[in-house]
């Protein structure tokens, strides 16, 4: 499990998770009413009726639940241990229902969500180590002995750290930016949690915004990005096999179904990008991405409405020319988050990895898995980037954690060599390694 994970804020756009543990809700009707949300839809879920919850129950997963924070915030859990085990962590200190507008969480959340949202994955650390030491007897020297322990780990200035802007130089007027927002950021932070823990908090704070700012620097080089896949599509499509097994007096509910996938194909096309999933490409990527998805780069860069316009038109015309086979087997938002894994951020990189890592449940628990013969000393290693992309790709992105590459793949490469994954001991190891999960740290650009 990881020590602190958050669901990105621009995937809560598509996908009603687990504040606690990310998985996703136990509520397929929640699901379609967060994805439909928009007044556009409104017809589509009134035609629906009653189907969502029948799905719910025909495939075993009961009726649906959701619970949600005691003090009228708005977060949700998937279930009252959840959410009893967040508020003892963080959310105690970090609840905003009971608060107002003027107040400075309120602010700090605002803050967050213009500029970073790992502002407010720090936010939950700071409320974790004040809980945490607290509980231990509390005092300032207390919270500096936790606040060492979680410098254990690879850190930097967030100054440093953060990636800049497609196309931006990080010149002195990105510098002053990025102080800017940050000793907002933490002087917000600061008076907001202050009087519940003055000793701890002065501790926190004791040298200005300079320990905030090294674990926003921490999450950019360690996090990495936490995905959970939905359950709905799978729902659905066995709910459409069975009825088209039923024969004609199933068309009226599988046709319901067809046009419920029309609508969340033509979503995915609009909205599924970088601001729904976390994951940016560095800036070659994004000049190469402003060919392929019109759509999306019109939605995040704020282009002229005549331009979104014919971009959705065209979204609809490609969805309506789909079979309902193809809508089938579409994919559905997946949950995206960023995490800290205490012994997967120990790990370092290599393009040839003997780990690969997964998320095989509905929650944040991740599953390290050895794809290669591991022997006893070996260090074990992960990729922190697309393994497939050739060398110079790799290298560029590696930049960004500050060392250029040399394992024995990019020096294999580099020499002219191709790399065959010779250290795989057999084929079925490489198709192995081949179809792993991709390891991506969790970097956020600055909006």
């Amino acid at each position: 499990e990881p020590l602190f994970a958050l669901q990105h804020s621009g995937n809560r756009r598509v996908v009603a998770a687990c504040a606690r543990c990310c998985g996703f809700i136990h509520s397929i009707p929640l699901q379609l009413e967060v994805i439909f949300g928009e007044g556009r839809f409104a017809s589509l879920l009134a035609e629906l009726g009653d189907l969502p919850k029948q799905w719910q129950e025909s495939a075993g997963g009961g009726q649906a639940f959701v619970a949600r924070c005691t003090q009228g915030c708005g977060e949700m859990y998937c279930s009252e241990a959840c959410r009893d085990a967040h508020f003892q962590q963080c959310h105690n200190l970090l609840c905003v229902g009971p608060l107002q507008a003027e107040d400075p969480l309120v602010r700090f959340k605002h803050h967050a969500l213009e500029h970073a949202d790992t502002l407010l994955l720090a936010a939950q650390v700071f409320a974790f180590l004040i809980n945490r030491v607290k509980a231990s007897g509390g005092g300032a020297e207390a919270m500096h002995r936790m606040m060492q322990e979680l410098m254990c780990f690879c850190h930097a200035p967030f100054r440093d750290a953060c990636r800049a802007p497609p196309g931006r130089a990080k010149d002195a007027e990105f510098y002053a930016h990025t102080d800017q927002l940050v000793n907002e950021a933490a002087a917000l932070l600061k008076a907001a949690l202050e009087p519940h823990a003055p000793a701890e908090v002065s501790a926190l704070f004791q040298a200005g915004p300079a320990f905030f700012s090294e674990v926003l620097g921490l999450f950019e080089y360690n996090n990495i990005d936490l995905e959970v896949s939905s359950p709905v599509g799978n729902v659905l499509l066995q709910r459409a096999k069975a009825l088209l097994a039923a024969g004609p007096e199933a068309h009226v509910e599988l046709s319901r179904i067809e046009s419920l996938l029309r609508e969340k194909e033509w979503v995915m096309r609009c909205v599924w990008g970088e601001e729904t999933t976390g994951i940016f490409g560095d800036d070659e990527e994004f000049r190469e991405g402003q060919d392929r998805d019109h759509l999306v780069q019109a939605m995040e860069l704020g282009n002229d409405e005549q331009l979104a316009t014919a971009a959705m038109a065209q979204a609809r015309a490609e969805v309506a020319q789909m079979s309902l086979h193809q809508l089938l087997q579409g994919t559905w938002p997946s949950m995206h988050g960023t995490a800290l894994f205490a012994s997967v951020a120990r790990m370092n990189h290599s393009c040839a990895p003997n780990v690969k890592v997964t998320f095989p449940r509905n929650s944040s628990t991740l599953l390290a898995t050895s794809v290669l013969n591991i022997s006893a000393g070996d260090e074990l290693c992960l990729c922190y980037i697309n393994q497939e992309a050739d060398v110079q790709t790799r290298r560029r992105r590696l930049l960004e954690y500050g060392f250029t590459c040399c394992c024995s793949r990019c020096l294999a490469e580099v020499g002219g060599h191709s790399w065959a994954f010779r250290a795989v001991a057999n084929p079925a190891e490489t198709a192995e390694l081949q179809d792993s999960t991709v390891l991506r740290k969790s970097q956020k650009r600055l909006k």
